[in-house]
């Protein structure tokens, strides 16, 4: 086998043809190792070797499912990931309400379910009342090809990203993220079956009016604002394609969301006359963030809409606007901006903001309604997913985390081992309260959100700051070691007196500005493997020659209890600097490696090795096949035993599946999910933190394997201490700045027959 790599750390398989896989890699700092080697030759094979089906797509568009393949993909995802996400039916499209068809542009039934997907970790603590909320919709107007297959993709990186990437874990432990793939599934039928039609309204053939121009514009239909014509790109004529309906709320599509939405956010911050409130702030204690997908445009959209003016909440909304800017380059379309572009009536994102209280976005994707696949792949998926992540973690106080500092890096490094024990670790954090809401181009700086500096930043061992109680002694104030102005860096030692506990653990660290608002949480985890005993040594070891080498102490070596607090005499919650301690002198460290747990996969899979194909692809499933569809999105998903981590997708092809299941058990499947941590086996409680039993340590250490773009979760190296975790969450793959990938080829037409027999004995 031909391999084509430079210094690479984390590598997945990106896509496999007729003769070509393309696997991606993310450059590493520090010397390759032979695990690397087999992490490329391994993941290649196992693409190679998967009898893959493919999902259903739109004649011409190979990127992107169609209604058929999105339904299935759906229902897949749900049978794989059964503790992470169910299917809900929600109501009916138009069609199938009045069991009805289009005589002109016949569907293959009358009408359609319209679902939700439910994404949230079952096995939390938290119930559904105390987690976030966020709902997310799109296919409101079928001739935009891209936004259902981005949120397809969004909730695939979600799954996929369980327990491999901090952030996402602890979004879904505290969050419940519903998707809408298609709002309007008859007319995107139709659109992807004629094209030439552009169809964007529903199927009420209300009037008289050509074939192809019935219907009712649904994002005209909601009721804020409904039928006001001055000005707005609103219509009252029937046959025009913005044309508003009888009556707010008449089309069945638009009911179904609005009262879903109902039923997610807390009914205490819903107004009962929103139109007469649009002076009244909503404030910063109010929960829930509505994202409604569209294209094309390059906008991103929020209140007011209906005019050219301001809410009185724009503080906190132009803020989260301006940080998704930072990610997808999209200018700013509301009240008050100079690329307002005309006012809208009746429209999703305004009723959510001003009836339901819940930060509410419209996005406008790319260049064309039938996007470009290549634009769509580089452009659109890599600036909007993290985009998405980002406002996700703001679900549970959206107006007051968004006014909050970022972190922009985060570095766990070792700081002192001693004989194969882990007794302390370093963390570095830079943190900015401008440098995201200040980014956007030719828009002026925003000193309201973006001038308060960071006052301080605070780090949370295993406990996330949701859950942290006063008094806790896993929780620390860090120590301010450059005062930049603008990105001033912290640092803070954590002594455990006994050694750190074999196995996984999370920090998470958040940053307070001047005034008193927090910013969004940014997590890592930190992996302590458990390394024979060493004898003490009272003369310096050598490593390499850019590694600090001191001698290791001869003191009787620590209790293996950890105590999880600096080890001073009593311990405050929130000390004021780095605690002091009389330690071991430190062992050589790792260079840093490099990931970005707030940046999603850019192209995510949807090969489910843990599902089989559906018996009935051409139709929509009558019920889930988890439990079967529920019509109450308040419930978490099943509560089945977590699915391992080893039995996540591993190729980022969006349209295939693999033809069999493998076995669910992890060892005698070993190479189903690369991108994985293998060394958390199988657990019906898949906590953040998982500690080691003598029989789990493995006998080689792993190799972390990962997609370009995302967590690196390092696996110690008997040989060394913790790995130094480089978190950067600002840098996004499209830019190709530090984390651009590097691209390996393997030809399948060089493989001789003696390497291929090799191949499949090492792999077996």
């Amino acid at each position: 086998i031909i391999v084509v790599f430079i210094g690479i750390h984390v590598c997945s398989v990106d896509n496999i043809d007729e003769f070509n896989i393309m696997v991606s890699a993310v450059p590493s700092r520090h010397r390759l190792h032979g695990h690397l080697l087999r992490c490329v030759v391994s993941l290649a094979a196992i693409a190679f070797t998967v009898d893959a089906v493919q999902y259903d797509t739109i004649d011409k568009y190979d990127c992107f499912r169609s209604l058929e393949g999105m339904t299935k993909s759906m229902f897949d995802l749900a049978e794989s990931y059964p503790d992470l996400s169910s299917v809900v039916d929600i109501g009916d499209s138009y069609l199938k309400s009045k069991n009805d068809n289009n005589d002109d542009y016949p569907l293959p039934q009358n009408g359609y379910d319209i679902y939700a997907m439910v994404i949230t970790a079952s096995d939390s603590p938290h119930p559904s009342s105390a987690k976030g909320k966020t709902l997310i919709i799109s296919g409101v107007h079928p001739r935009e090809h891209a936004p259902p297959e981005l949120t397809m993709r969004f909730a695939e990186s979600l799954l996929t990203g369980y327990e491999v990437d901090a952030d996402i874990t602890w979004i879904l432990q505290h969050t419940e993220v519903h998707i809408i793939f298609n709002v309007n599934p008859d007319s995107r039928y139709i659109t992807e079956t004629y094209p030439k039609t552009f169809w964007r309204k529903n199927q009420n053939p209300d009037r008289n009016c050509d074939a192809d121009e019935i219907g009712v514009d649904l994002n005209r239909n909601y009721d804020f604002m409904w039928g006001e014509l001055k000005g707005a790109n609103t219509s009252g004529d029937e046959c025009d394609n913005t044309y508003h309906g009888r009556n707010p709320f008449s089309e069945p599509e638009t009911n179904t969301v609005a009262d879903y939405a109902k039923q997610l956010f807390p009914a205490e911050q819903r107004r009962d006359d929103p139109e007469g409130s649009m002076d009244v702030a909503f404030g910063d204690d109010v929960m829930g963030i509505f994202v409604d997908v569209h294209a094309p445009g390059g906008y991103i959209i929020y209140p007011w809409t209906h005019d050219d003016s301001k809410t009185e909440d724009d503080d906190a909304l132009q803020a989260t606007a301006r940080k998704m800017n930072y990610y997808n380059g999209y200018k700013l379309w509301a009240g008050g901006q100079p690329d307002f572009q005309y006012a809208t009536t009746g429209d999703s994102y305004a009723y959510m903001y001003a009836a339901l209280g819940v930060a509410a976005f419209g996005l406008e994707l790319g260049e064309d309604f039938y996007e470009d696949c290549g634009r769509f792949e580089n452009e659109i998926v890599p600036g909007n997913l993290p985009a998405l992540t980002y406002l996700v973690k703001n679900a549970k106080k959206p107006f007051s985390l968004a006014k909050g500092p970022d972190i922009i890096s985060l570095i766990v490094s070792d700081d002192v081992i001693q004989d194969g024990i882990q007794y302390g670790i370093k963390v570095t954090v830079v943190a900015s309260d401008s440098r995201l809401v200040n980014s956007i181009s030719r828009y002026p700086d925003f000193p309201e959100t973006g001038g308060q500096g960071v006052a301080e930043v605070r780090v949370y061992l295993d406990v996330h700051p949701d859950d942290y109680e006063e008094g806790d002694a896993l929780a620390w104030e860090m120590q301010l070691i450059d005062n930049d102005s603008e990105e001033p860096k912290f640092e803070l030692e954590v002594i455990s007196a006994g050694g750190f506990s074999a196995g996984r653990h999370t920090l998470y660290v958040q940053a307070k500005d001047g005034a008193g608002y927090f910013g969004p949480t940014t997590g890592a985890f930190f992996d302590v493997e458990m390394r024979p005993t060493k004898s003490p040594s009272l003369s310096p070891t050598t490593d390499s020659p850019s590694h600090k080498t001191t001698s290791m102490p001869t003191t009787d070596r620590p209790s293996k209890q950890p105590s999880m607090s600096p080890t001073t005499a009593k311990p405050s919650a929130l000390p004021t600097g780095t605690p002091s301690t009389t330690r071991p002198s430190k062992s050589p460290s790792r260079s840093p490696v490099t990931a970005s747990p707030s940046n999603p996969p850019t192209g995510n899979p949807t090969l489910n090795p843990s599902v089989s194909p559906t018996t009935n692809p051409t139709g929509p499933p009558s019920s889930s096949p988890t439990s079967g569809p529920s019509r109450n999105p308040s419930e978490s998903p099943t509560d089945q035993p977590s699915i391992s981590p080893s039995e996540s997708p591993s190729t980022s092809n969006p349209t295939s599946q693999p033809s069999s299941k493998p076995s669910s058990n992890p060892s005698a499947n070993p190479s189903t999910n690369p991108s994985s941590n293998p060394s958390i086996g199988p657990s019906t409680n898949p906590s953040i933190y998982q500690s080691y039993q003598p029989s789990d340590a493995p006998t080689e250490a792993p190799v972390a394997v990962s997609t370009s773009g995302s967590t690196a979760s390092q696996i110690l190296d008997p040989d060394f201490g913790l790995s130094e975790l480089t978190t950067d969450t600002t840098k996004v793959p499209a830019k190709l700045s530090n984390n651009a990938s590097v691209t390996a080829y393997l030809s399948v037409t060089t493989v001789s027959l003696s390497a291929t027999a090799l191949l499949l004995m090492y792999l077996h």
